[in-house]
């Protein structure tokens, strides 16, 4: 039920989520007679028609402003063909009737104006525009149309991008520090789902500051933005697992499900690949909070921070927009895998209620070159990891070994007991059974509950009864 008022509560955002008309294809009149502060002269939102979209306009000059230098900047993913007054002042590749005529342009392009070519007065202004090498439709195509000053491109990336330069440093030092612990021995593989999520950070962060260095075309900037997008909903549904991993273990897959479901309609509301991005991790954060929900009910105050965090997180990203994309996404992911993951490793101290004998004889266990030796008393239950097993202490580590869970069933004494082809239990950490969404559940003490598998059934009853 909490889940399903989250996803509500983000549906209702994205509804609220204005709805931008078909704009008319003449453009905006900038500030007569001072052309240093023209603002954007196009409509974001204007969908280019097939086979040539034209746009004109008229610029008024001021005689002293007269001699001030001018271009038409143009992001946009399009070829452009600029003429001032009737003259061919320059081409952003080649724009075309269709695709094997047309050249595609740079995402990004600046086109001087000849000074001979102002003149006092009105000038006019006509691009012509097409798109024939988009292979799917962009409902923001226009992002920046303007005539002014000639900007540095250059400088002007570099200073849109030093946020995320500045921010991409937290993930990429954290993703070094625990590679460099796990392979010296000091940390287990549990950590590698964290590391996982780092290394997709890292790695769409430079995707993201590449543009400072790599001069894209128009479908090659597309094809960035929609691998930049679609890393943020996979780092997203990352952290919605490994919540549900940690305080809502049998639900993982219906949280995960519906939280992508979520993110699919959050694409088709969201205009422009920057802004769907956004509206991904929204719905990520959303999840994460309802992941985490059931265990503020348990008066986990783990789960009570993570909620707010995600939450509170979650409204900031929405309200900020893409600039969110920019600033603080890198820190904010990395940040939430890494305080995941210590909420995995340091889980509260559970009180055991069953005596533990003193001459209880210990086991050994191992981990690649380490050995655990422990006594199984600790153990509360055991799961199986493809190749590996990890094992849960009553004081809430957990320690993965390199065996199998048959493997390590084998070196534990009575009252363990398989309860599912991936967990096995200490009985005396038992509370009860249950039934659970897929079929009766183990309680134990510590309040985790675990699926029992029909073959292991009867074995569990007898056991416990017997």
């Amino acid at each position: 039920m909490m889940v399903l008022r989250m996803l509500c509560l983000f549906m209702a955002m994205c509804v609220a989520m204005p709805v931008w008309a078909m704009p008319d294809v003449r453009w905006a009149q900038c500030d007569a007679g001072r052309p240093a502060r023209c603002h954007p002269v196009v409509p974001e939102h204007l969908q280019l028609k097939m086979p040539f979209t034209t746009l004109s306009t008229v610029v008024s000059i001021a005689p002293d402003a007269a001699d001030t230098p001018l271009a038409v900047d143009i992001d946009a993913m399009a070829s452009a063909e600029v003429r001032w007054n009737g003259s061919l002042i320059g081409r952003n590749g080649i724009p075309g009737a269709d695709r094997s005529s047309e050249v595609a342009g740079l995402y990004t392009a600046s086109i001087p104006i000849p000074p001979r070519l102002v003149r006092p007065g009105d000038n006019h202004v006509t691009i012509i525009l097409s798109a024939h090498h988009l292979w799917f439709s962009v409902r923001q195509p226009i992002h920046r149309l303007v005539i002014g000053p000639p900007r540095d491109a250059e400088a002007y990336t570099l200073r849109h991008y030093l946020p995320t330069v500045a921010t991409l440093v937290v993930p990429a030092c954290a993703l070094l520090l625990l590679g460099a612990l796990l392979f010296l021995g000091q940390i287990g593989r549990t950590v590698l789902p964290v590391m996982t999520i780092l290394a997709l950070i890292v790695v769409q962060g430079l995707i993201e500051i590449s543009k400072i260095a790599v001069p894209y075309t128009y479908p090659e900037h597309l094809a960035r933005l929609t691998v930049l997008t679609g890393l943020t909903a996979v780092v997203g549904l990352l952290l919605v697992v490994l919540t549900c991993r940690v305080f809502l273990p049998l639900w993982t897959w219906a949280v995960s499900g519906g939280a992508a479901v979520a993110m699919a309609v959050a694409c088709l509301l969201s205009p422009g690949l920057d802004r769907q991005a956004v509206a991904v991790f929204v719905v990520a954060l959303l999840a994460v909070a309802a992941g985490a929900a059931p265990g503020t009910m348990r008066r986990d105050p783990r789960a009570g921070t993570l909620l707010i965090a995600a939450v509170s997180l979650a409204i900031w990203a929405y309200r900020t927009g893409p600039d969110f994309l920019d600033t603080v996404y890198y820190v904010t992911a990395a940040g939430a895998a890494i305080a995941l993951g210590l909420a995995a490793l340091l889980r509260p101290a559970k009180t055991n209620d069953a005596p533990v004998a003193v001459t209880e004889p210990s086991i050994t266990l191992r981990d690649g070159a380490r050995h655990h030796i422990m006594l199984p008393s600790q153990i509360t239950f055991l799961k199986a990891e493809d190749d590996y097993c990890t094992l849960y202490l009553a004081d809430g580590r957990e320690i993965m070994v390199t065996m199998t869970l048959k493997a390590a069933l084998a070196l534990m004494p009575a009252g363990f007991i398989r309860i599912h082809r991936s967990y096995a239990i200490n009985v005396r950490h038992l509370s009860g059974t249950q039934p659970g969404p897929g079929g009766r559940v183990a309680k134990l003490h510590s309040g985790t509950t675990l699926p029992i598998g029909r073959s292991y059934a009867a074995d569990l009853r007898v056991l416990v009864i017997g």
